[in-house]
């Protein structure tokens, strides 16, 4: 899976075997979520892209119980906050952490990070 997001795009691509689909979202105002959702950098950006492109993949079914997912991150912040499962205070990247892990834990998910180069990811094309 690899992902990308802007402070007014996200984007994912999962890729299994020879199937490979591409999603992107534009984030909705802030004031849709009573602001609890104002985007105001690329790392939370890249956290809502993870979270919605699990359940997304969950949802039509190209991510099943007990898969293997590797999650390619081209955020040394973003690989190192869930490569250590440090602490945040970034209130929307720690909610969508717990969100992934739940989605992890309820579907048995065996998840590895990776860090990638900015200039190898696929989903940054997408949406820049």
């Amino acid at each position: 899976m690899f992902l990308d997001g802007t402070k007014t795009k996200f984007s994912w691509i999962i890729q299994t075997g020879d199937q490979i689909k591409k999603e992107f979202r534009v984030h909705p105002p802030a004031y849709y979520s009573g602001y609890k959702l104002d985007v105001k950098n690329d790392n939370q950006s890249k956290f809502i892209a993870l979270h919605v492109g699990l359940y997304w993949g969950i949802g039509v079914f190209i991510i099943h119980d007990g898969d293997i997912v590797d999650v390619m991150c081209d955020s040394k912040e973003m690989y190192d906050i869930l490569n250590s499962n440090q602490e945040t205070t970034d209130q929307i990247i720690s909610d969508k952490i717990n969100f992934i892990n739940l989605f992890i834990e309820q579907r048995k998910l065996i998840v590895k990070y990776h860090l990638i180069n900015e200039n190898s990811n696929p989903a940054s094309e997408l949406i820049r």
